[in-house]
């Protein structure tokens, strides 16, 4: 048994017990003696050690069943957003009805989810990302979920092109168009490329060294950016003719590279001229701030600062 409670984190179901060849009788004195404690029905843990985090998660998992995941604001937590609450752990599962766990807070579900909804993430079954949004937007607490989306999107953990294919499978959800509508400022924005913005892609496609960025999305609602790598903090701005050529395309330029590094990001401009005649020095450019990860997001509140741009 002890080998057993070794390799899962401490964890084992009743059923893994009596696989070992012990009877009801044998584990309630494991329990007595203080070998064991009763996480929950059916699911017991080393009483002899402390657990993790992750481990009072797997056992909540152990609890509900194989077809369980951790969801809402305690994925949120899994993913970085947050930190783990032990007394109430949230977890969804297909099911009609479920019994009662003490500190589990069991969600139920008439449809299986997407494959790509539900995600492994260390050693724990959990909502994807755009998921977990849209679960904690069922019952979010004023500017709860703008945070979030917005600490994701720091992370580089709010995958764009997964966000669309969640909310086109789920159009009709309240819980998805909740979403929907707090993603309004960070969703991509279809426009009419430049011919930069065209030969800059051919030649992206091209390089598999650099990481394919979040295109054309208004960054916390304020600034749309032309190229964005969020878990490296890094923007890209295109400056090609007849833009940016005027002066007061070049102040309106000025502000927003002011504001984005007031919050943390590093900005790249590359004119149309510039990537006729250095191609190799952008490609250079690219790869050195891409290495250096993140800047210290020690930068003030991009929602308190009142720091915004003027129309036009």
């Amino acid at each position: 048994m002890t080998r057993t409670l070794r390799d899962n984190h401490g964890i084992i179901s009743l059923g893994g017990l009596r696989a070992l060849g012990f009877s009801a009788d044998e584990v309630a004195g494991f329990v007595s003696h203080g070998d064991l404690r009763r996480l929950h029905r059916g699911v017991y843990a080393d009483g002899r050690s402390r657990l993790t985090d992750d481990a009072h998660l797997q056992a909540a998992l152990l609890t509900i069943g194989r077809n369980a995941w951790i969801a809402g604001r305690t994925a949120a937590a899994v993913w970085g957003l947050g930190s783990v609450s032990l007394v109430r752990i949230e977890v969804s599962v297909v099911a009609s009805s479920t019994p009662r766990h003490r500190g589990l807070l069991v969600r139920r579900v008439s449809n299986a989810p997407a494959r790509s909804e539900i995600k492994l993430h260390r050693g724990l079954r959990l909502s994807s990302v755009p998921r977990m949004l849209a679960e904690v937007a069922r019952d979010a607490a004023p500017g709860e979920l703008d945070e979030l989306i917005e600490m994701a999107f720091r992370r580089g953990i709010l995958n764009l092109t997964e966000v669309e294919a969640t909310l086109r499978r789920h159009r009709r959800e309240p819980d998805f168009g909740k979403l929907k509508r707090a993603l309004v400022g960070y969703r991509p924005l279809p426009k009419r490329k430049s011919g930069l913005e065209s030969s800059f892609d051919r030649w992206l496609r091209s390089h598999p060294e650099i990481p394919e960025p979040a295109r054309n999305f208004k960054f916390a609602g304020v600034w749309e950016l032309d190229c964005y790598w969020p878990e490296h903090g890094l923007v890209l701005e295109l400056d090609g003719r007849p833009y940016h050529i005027v002066v007061r395309d070049i102040e309106r330029d000025r502000r927003k590279d002011a504001w984005l590094q007031r919050h943390g990001l590093r900005v790249l401009r590359v004119t149309d001229l510039r990537w006729k005649t250095d191609r190799g020095g952008v490609h250079s450019d690219l790869l050195a701030l891409l290495a250096l990860g993140a800047p210290d997001p020690g930068a003030e509140s991009r929602r308190s600062d009142g720091f915004l741009p003027q129309s036009g």
